[in-house]
């Protein structure tokens, strides 16, 4: 009945925040630090031991597992099943056995290894079935195709496919991408957001610019 009464509790908290998380708070581990800001909604999900966090208005699909310390930005669109941070190094290729097979040997490997953070930034969309190792960030506005198997880090506004993934084209110029990242629009409130031209981010930028700098 605890377990019940815990989740009725706090989706009633998250529903005022416009929040969801759909597997509820009694099934997160003990050792989870998981902090969300407001317009968050996440699937039913493994979520691994670790600190993780969700900027505003990002969403993530059910079917994924989340591993080490994880950072996602505001405004994020993550598909079903999406894999985000599962470690490079859980099993040693240079020694005599790559199985952990003693508790001893497993601590041993821990303690020469590195658990990196993974760090997704504002605006990103990944595909379904997608898998993100740790310690990899994927810059601001990046896009990740479904299955992709993301290695190494991807530059903002990048978009990356494949197995492992690659560069398949930038969204926009470099002089545009760099007036984008200056902006830092995700910082917004979504009311200044509703008065730009969304549909032509070079308009955006002007747009901006003439505002008033009402961003909370």
């Amino acid at each position: 009945m605890i377990p019940i009464i815990k989740n009725y509790y706090w989706a009633r908290r998250l529903a005022k925040l416009d929040c969801k998380l759909a597997a509820g708070v009694s099934n997160l581990r003990k050792a989870v630090v998981l902090q969300i800001e407001e317009h968050v909604k996440l699937g039913k999900m493994d979520v691994h031991n670790g600190d993780h966090s969700f900027g505003a208005y990002t969403y993530m699909r059910s079917g994924g597992e989340l591993y080490g310390d994880t950072v996602v930005g505001r405004f994020c669109s993550i598909g079903q099943n999406v894999i985000v941070g599962l470690e490079k190094n859980k099993h040693p290729t240079n020694w005599l056995s790559t199985s952990l097979f003693s508790k001893n040997i497993e601590k041993d490997y821990e303690s020469i290894t590195v658990n990196n953070e993974t760090v997704i930034g504002n605006d990103c969309w990944i595909g379904r079935d997608a898998m993100i190792m740790s310690g990899v960030n994927i810059g601001n506005g990046a896009i990740i195709g479904a299955r992709a198997l993301v290695t190494t880090d991807v530059p903002p506004f990048a978009i990356y496919a494949g197995i492992p993934a690659k560069l398949v084209r930038y969204r926009f110029s470099a002089e545009l991408i760099e007036k984008l990242s200056e902006s830092k629009w995700w910082n917004f409130s979504t009311a200044y957001l509703n008065r730009l031209k969304l549909d032509n981010p070079e308009s955006c930028i002007n747009q901006i610019k003439s505002f008033d700098n009402t961003a909370s």
